[in-house]
């Protein structure tokens, strides 16, 4: 009688200890699965193409609306952004459906996006509008909207996440806007039509592209002016300045890579003393570069053969031509959340 009283306190024991342990493994949170993609506004379309970046192939086309224009991906992973300049919208994406989410009213003409460090505000230049918007990521909705001159451009986050550097197409200045406080830190003239800025990873250099320029200006961040020139030569004529375009420096800061539109190439330069290196042959009219964060996969955007260059940076190489929307502008490349 005892022995079998025994054991069923003891199989009763074991059940409760067990019970727990099975239920804590039930409501074990899904793991995330993360993967790097390329996506790239079709600014005659009406949305964006996402691209695998290791199977170099098209995985979806998302619908976002009238002439999108910039993208950038969220530093966490979780959303991708996307404005809409004939809609003036932001479109926010949740990556792991391919899905627009929301969509925030932003102002006349949004043009490139930034998103700060933490993921919680989107920074929109409004090129319409003569403004910065600050979108709050969460809500989708407009905070904030600073005067940063007439026409700008490009808004574009320091390595550091401090602050957003704005270019200003009409009064031809950068502008530094501190991306905690939301105020203008100071300006740096450079008395030509702005382009695309890219910083070096340690935030020491910015180099800017401008109009009637294949090269980039080099400037400096603290004492705010232009120190050097980076020229390449006018190969061919640039109807309205439409020369080098889109650049970017490789995640080791030791190369800068900068696209011509008139010779349908990417230079690379060394950072170290500015000189050329050597050149790309890519698609026509190449747009924007932008780098894997590994750094070993470059994808160069090209407008007028409605694909993306997917490049080995250390062979330096075209490895993949992967087909897109209707003229293809900006790209954003990544790693986002896909599950």
């Amino acid at each position: 009688m005892k022995q079998t009283y025994l054991l069923s306190l003891i199989i009763s024991l074991s059940a409760f200890f067990v019970q727990p342990s099975i239920a804590q493994s039930a409501e074990k949170p899904q793991e995330t699965v993360a993967a790097v993609r390329v996506f790239v506004t079709n600014y005659e379309g009406d949305g964006i193409t996402a691209i695998d970046a290791d199977k170099r192939l098209p995985v979806a086309q998302i619908a976002t609306g009238s002439k999108p224009h910039g993208v950038a991906i969220a530093p966490n992973g979780s959303r991708v952004y996307v404005s809409n300049e004939g809609d003036g919208t932001l479109s926010i994406i949740d990556p792991a459906t391919n899905q627009v989410i929301k969509t925030a009213k932003v102002g006349q003409k949004p043009h490139q996006i930034a998103v700060s460090a933490d993921s919680r505000y989107v920074f929109v230049a409004l090129n319409g509008s003569d403004a910065l918007a600050v979108v709050d990521a969460a809500r989708a909705k407009v905070i904030k909207k600073i005067k940063v001159g007439r026409a700008p451009h490009i808004a574009q986050l320091s390595p550091d996440g401090a602050t957003v550097y704005v270019t200003s197409e009409g009064d031809m200045k950068l502008v530094a806007v501190n991306a905690q406080t939301l105020k203008i830190t100071g300006e740096t003239p450079v008395f030509a039509w702005l382009r695309i800025p890219a910083i070096t990873p340690d935030g020491g250099r910015i180099y800017q592209t401008i109009r009637w320029l294949n090269g980039a200006l080099v400037i400096d961040p603290v004492k705010r002016e232009v120190i050097d020139r980076i020229a390449l030569g006018e190969p061919k004529f640039a109807k309205e300045g439409k020369d080098a375009h889109g650049l970017a420096v490789t995640p080791d800061g030791k190369e800068l890579w900068l696209t011509t539109q008139t010779t349908d190439e990417v230079t690379y330069i060394a950072t170290e003393n500015h000189k050329p290196l050597g050149k790309i042959q890519v698609g026509h009219d190449p747009n924007w570069v932008g780098f894997t964060p590994d750094g070993r996969l470059a994808a160069v955007s090209n407008t007028a053969s409605a694909t993306v260059s997917l490049i080995d940076v250390a062979q330096h190489k075209v490895v993949a031509e992967v087909q897109v929307g209707k003229s293809p502008k900006r790209l954003a490349v990544g790693q986002v959340h896909i599950q």
